[in-house]
């Protein structure tokens, strides 16, 4: 499963953030994402697709209070899982191609 569609899953239709036109210092018009990393999972933020490349330092977190421990865990745990299913799911694809 990909990260657009774990950050569809993630967005509550009722959050009036998803309405907001959020845009870069480039003019692009940025999407709500869910931050997968140990540190932050479960967090929504907006980020420029540039941010990684160091040409556009614009980030900011939609979540402000941090997620409690007890739910931490549970996503992370669940992240995993989700990886793990893919890639046996890619694995069974190439064996039965051959």
């Amino acid at each position: 499963m990909s990260n657009a569609i774990l950050n569809r899953i993630c967005n509550d239709e009722n959050d009036p953030m998803l309405g907001v036109k959020i845009c870069c210092k480039h003019g692009d018009l940025l999407s709500m994402q869910t931050s997968w990393s140990k540190d932050n999972p479960g967090q929504r933020f907006w980020s420029c697709p540039r941010y990684r490349e160091n040409t556009c330092n614009f980030f900011r977190w939609r979540d402000r209070e941090d997620v409690d421990i007890r739910s931490k865990f549970a996503i992370l745990r669940l992240a995993n899982i989700i990886k793990e299913l893919k890639i046996d799911d890619e694995s069974r694809i190439k064996r039965s191609n051959k």
